[in-house]
């Protein structure tokens, strides 16, 4: 293992990631004296690596002394994933045209048909975020109709990929599944409205609004606030509120207790338990009976 890890090294760190038989021989140590006995051993320690699947290339012409380069790439691709995984990988790639990720993945594995599907969805969803980015006036049709979008957002939801826009002389922000737009054009960078802050989705699942709102009363000891807070705001501190009389929500003597405001009850219930000892949970009541009957499934062994 030393050994082909100090292969490695030396290609990596030579020009062009591209090494002589003589550099690796001065770098790697083996055990003969011999020439032909360690360049033997070195032809059988590139052969292991590219069998792990690290693509080692000889390079050297005929009649030019052994050289070899290692080809950059991801090996993680395929070490972790499997054949079948592989070609559907290989696939996606061609259809996002990211040729880095097809080049780490290296041809098809044998046996799985090469195929390349449908890619208006794909166009469509490359256009709208671009349309997003550079804040272009967008049109398609949907719905039967012709639209003129300022587009606010895209994002991914369990039906697929949707954007956020409002249309051009309404007031309303409205939600387009991408898969059903047609004809979709972009005006220049510029003519659409900026939107605003609010539009654009957190990435903390705390914050995702998938359950009807309601405010968490929690109570927790002074030194662990900020934690509490990060925990359950993530970066938006603001998004709980300490509230000044604890007895006015039954906290103990000691105690600060936090309002929070909770959109994600799935979210908001693994970062209570994650929290443990640290918080208790004060209120409402449909949201302490929700966790308690969720810890009594789990000590039952329901979940």
């Amino acid at each position: 293992m030393e050994r082909l890890t100090q292969i490695l090294f030396v290609l990596s760190r030579s020009p062009g990631r591209t090494a002589s038989t003589e550099r690796l021989l001065e770098h790697v140590e083996y055990g003969s004296d011999r020439p032909e006995d360690r360049r033997r051993q070195l032809t059988r320690d590139i052969r292991h690596l590219t069998d792990l699947g690290w693509e080692i290339a000889g390079v050297g012409e005929d009649g030019e002394a052994g050289r070899y380069r290692l080809v950059a790439g991801d090996l993680r691709l395929r070490v972790e994933f499997s054949a079948a995984e592989q070609a559907e990988l290989q696939r996606a790639a061609r259809v996002a045209e990211l040729s880095g990720i097809a080049a780490d993945l290296g041809p098809v594995p044998a046996g799985h048909r090469s195929f390349v599907p449908r890619t208006d969805h794909v166009m469509a969803l490359d256009a709208v975020q671009r349309a997003v980015q550079a804040h272009c006036l967008l049109s398609f049709g949907y719905g039967g109709k012709a639209r003129l979008v300022h587009p606010h957002r895209v994002h991914l939801r369990t039906g697929g990929w949707y954007l956020r826009a409002r249309e051009d002389g309404g007031e309303e922000v409205k939600t387009f599944r991408l898969d059903r737009l047609v004809d979709v054009e972009l005006s220049q960078p510029g003519t659409a409205e900026v939107p605003p802050s609010d539009a654009h989705l957190r990435i903390d699942p705390i914050a995702w609004q998938v359950d009807p709102p309601l405010v968490a009363v929690v109570a927790t000891t002074p030194e662990h606030v900020p934690h509490v807070m990060s925990m359950f705001a993530g970066p938006d501190p603001d998004v709980v509120v300490v509230d000044k009389d604890p007895a006015r929500t039954g906290g103990l003597v000691g105690e600060v207790v936090l309002r929070v405001p909770v959109t994600n009850r799935a979210a908001f219930r693994g970062r209570l338990l994650e929290l443990g000892s640290r918080v208790r949970l004060l209120g409402p009541p449909v949201l302490r009976d929700e966790v308690r009957d969720h810890l009594l499934a789990v000590s039952e062994g329901v979940r």
